[in-house]
């Protein structure tokens, strides 16, 4: 009869399952191991709760995998192809970039609020956007602001040209 040499190898299922928790985030309790043809299988469970929880749960279960959430979609709009003809901090302090249609439509004419929402509006969806309100009155308060602001800059230089 041929001799047969045997390894036997004696794994403690406490060091398998701490490397498993190691790279998975797993329930506390190891309820279950078993071998179910060539894989060891191990059942994890979460510490047992109050009947009433335990009710719930079992008339509705968990899915296996918890869901991702949606990506949400940013509120972008597009601005390729319009120089930027300064750049301001806004009275909310954010940092803006301010665009030559905008200053170009609302300089120097006097409009009526909703005009202005109009004209603004109008350019916005010239460029392929669908503006909410909230980013209509983003890029017009902030050209109001830095027409604003250039006005304030350039009144006291033209006073002083004018008396030297």
């Amino acid at each position: 009869m041929p001799e047969e040499i045997t390894t036997v190898v004696r794994i403690p299922l406490s060091e398998i399952e701490d490397s498993v928790r190691m790279k998975h985030d797993l329930p506390k309790i190891l309820r279950e191991a078993k071998l179910e043809e060539s894989y060891l299988v191990l059942y994890f469970a979460d510490e047992p709760t109050l009947d009433k929880e335990m009710d719930s749960a079992a008339s509705h279960p968990q899915p296996l995998h918890k869901k991702r959430r949606a990506h949400k979609r940013r509120n972008r709009m597009r601005t390729r192809g319009w120089e930027i003809v300064g750049r301001i901090t806004n009275s909310k302090g954010q940092k803006c970039a301010i665009y030559k249609p905008f200053v170009e439509a609302l300089e120097g004419k006097e409009l009526t609020a909703e005009k202005q929402v109009s004209i603004v509006e109008k350019i916005l969806k010239s460029n392929r956007n669908r503006p909410s309100e909230t980013s209509i009155h983003y890029f017009l308060d902030n050209t109001l602001e830095f027409l604003r602001l250039k006005s304030v800059q350039e009144s006291p230089d033209s006073e002083i040209s004018t008396t030297t």
